[in-house]
């Protein structure tokens, strides 16, 4: 098991509601798991708490069988445990982008020798080999965000971490993204994907949904994603699928199941000509 919470609370201000309250989840090895949750539901605070950014007030929590209690392990997990932000500036330390991408690496005294081996092929993993000598702030949102993850990379993390790494780009951008989170998965490392948005918590192997701190409910995508009393507990839209399968059957046309995809969609509309 890579990640193993019990009753994990975490709160920022001792006069605020907990930010975490009795979060336990677990996530297997190679698995594809995301987070739903509006803004403020802990999504994030659950995010840097896994990745030892934040302390371990109370519960226990460990990543790779690693304690995140224990400081003394924090340097080996977060080269184990990488986090792509939200906004991607904020995780650029140089003006070049291979020797951004290397930042990583030398902080892991990594041999010169085997550096620049890392660093180019973490950029040709997310098709960024032609932009090495590029400055970031020239990038697209979407090539900002694959340089980020190709940073990630170069340490040859167990679990990459989405922390809305989506949620400002364009759909091109977001695309981007979506597919080199793929192959990671399909790499055998375990994916943590937080976000709000149910067309990308289609691709998990399970869902979670939190509201305000806790964990509301948990499930496959279709258990999740189809339940639209749940859904509006926790503040968020169905996919686009599951809206129409919605009104079709508001107006007495009722599908065999309930797509979560377009492509899902269309099948079943093809099925009742």
């Amino acid at each position: 098991m890579d990640i193993a919470a019990r009753k994990v609370t975490f709160s920022y201000d001792d006069d605020l509601p907990p930010a975490l309250q009795e979060v336990t989840f677990s996530v297997e090895q190679g698995e594809l798991v995301a987070v739903m949750g509006t803004n403020g539901s802990g999504k994030s605070t659950l995010a840097k708490e896994l990745n030892a950014l934040l302390p371990l007030q109370d519960g226990e929590l460990t990543v790779l069988g690693m304690d995140v209690a224990d400081e003394q392990c924090h340097h080996q997990l977060r080269r184990n445990c990488g986090i792509v932000f939200q906004n991607p500036d904020n995780q650029f330390v140089s003006s070049v982008v291979e020797e951004d991408v290397a930042f990583g690496l030398c902080n892991y005294d990594v041999p010169e020798e085997k550096i620049e081996r890392e660093v180019h092929a973490a950029l040709a993993a997310v098709d960024m080999t032609e932009y090495a000598r590029r400055a970031p702030y020239t990038l697209s949102g979407g090539q900002k965000q694959r340089v980020a993850l190709a940073g990630i990379m170069a340490l040859h993390p167990r679990i990459v971490i989405f922390d809305e790494a989506t949620s400002m780009l364009d759909p091109e951008g977001k695309a981007e993204v979506l597919k080199y989170l793929k192959r990671l998965r399909q790499a055998g490392v375990s994916v943590l994907m937080i976000t709000h948005f149910a067309e990308e918590a289609v691709l998990a192997d399970r869902v979670l949904v939190m509201k305000a701190g806790q964990i509301l409910a948990q499930g496959t995508p279709r258990q999740v994603l189809s339940d639209k009393v749940l859904l509006a507990e926790a503040g968020l839209l169905p996919p686009f699928a599951v809206e129409m399968y919605e009104q079709l059957k508001a107006q007495g046309i009722v599908l065999p199941r309930c797509p979560l995809t377009e492509e899902e969609l269309a099948e079943e509309l093809c099925g009742l000509m």
